[in-house]
C-alpha cells in the first residue's frame, strides 16, 4: 500500500465511524448526553464513570472538560446548567465556576496541541451532524394546484 492509499483508507474509516455515531445519536436523541459522553471517554480514553466522579486524575479531568466544551457547543447551556446535568446524569454536581475552568482550559489545550485539537474536531463534526439533523428534518410537503396553474418550486439551501 502506498502512503496515499493508507492516507485514504484512514480517512475513510473515520468518515464511516463518525457517520454511525451521528445515526446512533439521530436514533437516540433523548440520551444525547449520556452517548456524547461515552463517545468522548472512548476517544480519550478514559472510563465514563470515572469522567463524572470525584477525581482530579489530569487524564480524567480533560476528558471531562471536552465534554463539557463539547455539550456547551452543541446546546449552548450555561455552565450552571452543565454542572447540574452532570448531577441529574451521574450523581456529581459541579459547580459552574469548575465547568467554566474546565471549558477554558480545554480551550487552550484544543489551540495549543494537536492531539487534542484532532478529538475536537471529530466530536465537533459528530455535534454538527447532529444538530444539521434535528435541525433539518425531511417533512414532505404535498401540494395541490388546479390543472392551469404553472408551479416552481425552488429549495433554499
Amino acid at each position: 500500500m502506498t502512503e496515499e492509499e493508507i492516507k485514504k483508507e484512514l480517512e475513510d474509516n473515520e468518515r464511516l465511524t463518525i457517520q454511525c455515531v451521528c445515526d446512533t445519536l439521530y436514533n437516540y436523541n433523548s440520551k444525547i448526553r449520556v452517548y456524547l459522553a461515552e463517545f468522548v471517554s472512548a476517544l480519550c480514553c478514559v472510563d465514563k464513570e470515572k469522567m463524572f466522579a470525584d477525581t482530579k486524575d489530569h487524564d480524567v479531568a480533560q476528558a471531562r472538560a471536552l465534554f463539557w466544551y463539547a455539550y456547551r457547543y452543541m446546546t449552548g447551556e450555561t455552565f450552571k446548567q452543565i454542572g447540574k446535568l452532570s448531577e441529574e446524569v451521574y450523581g456529581k454536581k459541579f459547580s459552574a465556576f469548575g465547568v467554566a475552568s474546565g471549558v477554558n482550559k480545554m480551550y487552550s489545550l484544543i489551540e495549543e496541541h494537536p492531539i487534542w485539537k484532532k478529538r475536537w474536531m471529530i466530536v465537533k463534526r459528530i455535534v454538527k451532524m447532529y444538530n444539521t439533523m434535528i435541525a433539518e428534518p425531511d417533512i414532505p410537503v404535498t401540494i395541490t394546484i388546479p390543472k392551469n396553474i404553472e408551479l416552481t418550486i425552488k429549495k433554499e439551501s
